[in-house]
């Protein structure tokens, strides 16, 4: 009779206990679930915000990527220093779609992220790439091909590439005096929001 009092009495703090566990077990699935939705909450967001920013700082978006088309007209190196300023860099082409999508924006000739500054005829992008790594090249090719270092105007050659020429030539690269004064492109990844901050 003992022996069944306590078995009876076990059960009950097994139960108490299993009900008990049951109860935390489904608050921590209540709360995980909580935590999801505010993590896509807060990234929704966050993209929604950037979006309106995009619209109101000039911001371009595309594939994963934030262009600004520059109007101001400054050389290469003070070009990128201004997008290095915003938290950017000069423009990085590595695809077709890309080329397509920013002479679609342009009506003059801007900077891009390429020069050949360091080694005459070995170009590179703001980002360390070869052209040889991104495998796309866009030269001017019809009449004199491009780059062709013209040294006329400025003895040190031409060292920068741009997106365009003066004479309307939009859909190709030239390579031009790095001192030049020209409109210029930055680039930046599109960042995501959470609640865990800014990735």
């Amino acid at each position: 009779m003992r022996e069944l009092e306590e078995l009876k009495t076990n059960y009950t703090r097994v139960k108490e206990s299993l009900s008990l566990c049951v109860g935390e077990l489904a608050f921590l699935i209540t709360f995980f679930i909580l935590f999801f939705k505010l993590s896509i909450y807060s990234i929704t967001i966050g993209l929604i915000s950037q979006s309106f920013n995009l619209s109101v700082d000039g911001w371009i978006a595309c594939h994963g990527k934030l262009y600004l088309l520059n109007s101001d007209k400054l050389n290469w190196s003070s070009s990128r220093a201004s997008c290095v300023t915003k938290g950017a860099d000069l423009v990085t082409i590595s695809s077709q779609i890309e080329q397509d999508f920013l002479v679609s924006k342009i009506k003059q000739t801007h900077w891009i992220g390429l020069s050949d500054l360091e080694t005459e005829g070995h170009w590179v992008w703001v980002n360390n790439q070869t052209l040889n790594e991104t495998g796309v090249q866009f030269w001017f090719s019809e009449g004199p091909t491009e780059p062709d270092n013209w040294t006329n105007q400025d003895p040190s050659g031409e060292d920068c590439a741009s997106l365009g020429d003066s004479n309307g030539n939009f859909q190709s690269w030239f390579d031009a005096s790095c001192k030049k004064k020209k409109k210029f492109i930055c680039e930046k990844k599109m960042l995501s929001t959470s609640i865990f901050g800014t990735n």
